[in-house]
């Protein structure tokens, strides 16, 4: 299996910071304390990365309400959709490793599946181009209970990844692959299942082997059993009508869409890796890759978004699952990236980290925003 590249990548050499850290730090304390965000409140861990080093790093509010702890850099939070990232890469190493295919049929991989009636390939799920529908999409019943409910994602309800496959493999296409964009959760699981499928490990031991462990990202992980003990956990938390608030977590525990748990210190981490890559055969070709869209899937690469906003190169995306949000944008002309964990429903991750960007690149660039580039 040929691991094909269509571009070289390039790493920029490192500019001398630009960033007033003091404004910053200034400006972005007075976002959250306009959001009402203390020590009595969920919150956020922020960071700004600029020339491989922080130029913020700061936390707002508690990881756990019950026992007055706060959020700091080593807090561990779900990111939701981020993962497919991880996910994503998970496959380009497979790639890389010649066991996997991109353009092969994904029954060689996965022979239960539904007949599609349409050869489905590793490269059109990637990109969300494969015609496999979204799992809570109506009338599918991956996302009901045994006798007919609406299946619940906090901690009600309880599918195991056994069961939660044995109902997607039987999701019919909602349209020939190719001929349209539709964000698929569906397959970024059913991804996962070609991990395990062709290495012979879950996504969470070869993700662990060979992304997290050569990153030296120790607190990261795909958390396939919401039960295991995870030292410096966050928990998620939305509010009731009345102010208070309540634990928003989850008894399910598939992943692929979903299910990375990490904390902002690992994070730099993954994002430094962007410019100087020691995964897989450690060259340019996996970055190359990893950003590097599908034709036919407009600006979605690989788990990312790549488009640009005030006229930079801008590489993102956002996350969002029970009680967490996640934001990530990399502009790698500046080497600069901005990332936002938050763990309640009372503030957005990527509403934030938009303005923490928008701050960051008036002082970047210095021009007026130009339109914006949705996740």
């Amino acid at each position: 299996m040929a691991f094909v590249i269509v571009c070289c990548a390039t790493v920029p050499v490192a500019a001398a910071p630009v960033l007033d850290h003091e404004k910053l730090a200034q400006e972005v304390g007075a976002i959250f304390a306009g959001k009402g965000i203390d020590n009595t409140t969920p919150g956020c861990a922020v960071g700004i990365i600029e020339g491989g080093q922080w130029a913020l790093r700061k936390s707002y509010g508690m990881a756990n309400l019950e026992h007055d702890i706060p959020i700091t850099s080593q807090s561990v939070f779900r990111m939701g959709s981020l993962s497919k990232q991880f996910t994503a890469a998970a496959i380009a190493l497979l790639a890389e490793q010649g066991k996997v295919d991109l353009d092969a049929d994904i029954h060689i991989y996965l022979p239960d599946l539904v007949d599609y009636g349409y050869k489905v390939t590793i490269r059109q799920m990637i990109h969300h181009v494969s015609g496999i529908p979204d799992y809570d999409e109506e009338p599918l019943p991956a996302m009901k209970t045994a006798d007919g409910k609406d299946l619940r994602l906090g901690n009600e309800d309880y599918l195991s990844i056994a069961e939660f496959y044995d109902r997607v493999k039987t999701i019919p296409l909602f349209a020939p692959p190719e001929t349209e964009f539709a964000y698929s959760n569906t397959a970024y699981f059913l991804l996962s299942q070609i991990v395990e499928a062709v290495s012979g490990q879950s996504l969470r031991t070869y993700a662990s082997v060979n992304i997290f462990t050569e990153l030296g990202m120790d607190d990261s992980f795909f958390n396939d059993e919401v039960n295991d003990v995870v030292k410096n956990r966050v928990d998620g938390y939305t509010r009731r009508d009345d102010g208070t608030y309540t634990i928003y977590m989850t008894n399910l525990s598939w992943v692929g869409d979903g299910g990375v748990y990490t904390n902002l210190d690992d994070w730099f981490k993954w994002d430094q890796n962007f410019y100087h890559n020691v995964l897989g055969n450690s060259g340019d070709a996996f970055v190359s890759l990893m950003e590097q869209p599908y034709s036919v899937s407009g600006e979605y690469a690989w788990g990312q978004n790549v488009g640009i906003y005030r006229s930079l190169k801008q590489i993102s995306h956002t996350g969002s699952w029970v009680g967490f949000t996640t934001y990530y944008a990399r502009f790698p002309e500046h080497q600069t990236s901005i990332v936002a964990f938050c763990n309640s429903n009372v503030i957005s991750a990527s509403s934030v980290g938009e303005e923490v960007r928008d701050l960051v690149l008036d002082q970047i660039v210095r021009s007026p925003a130009k339109a914006e580039v949705h996740d």
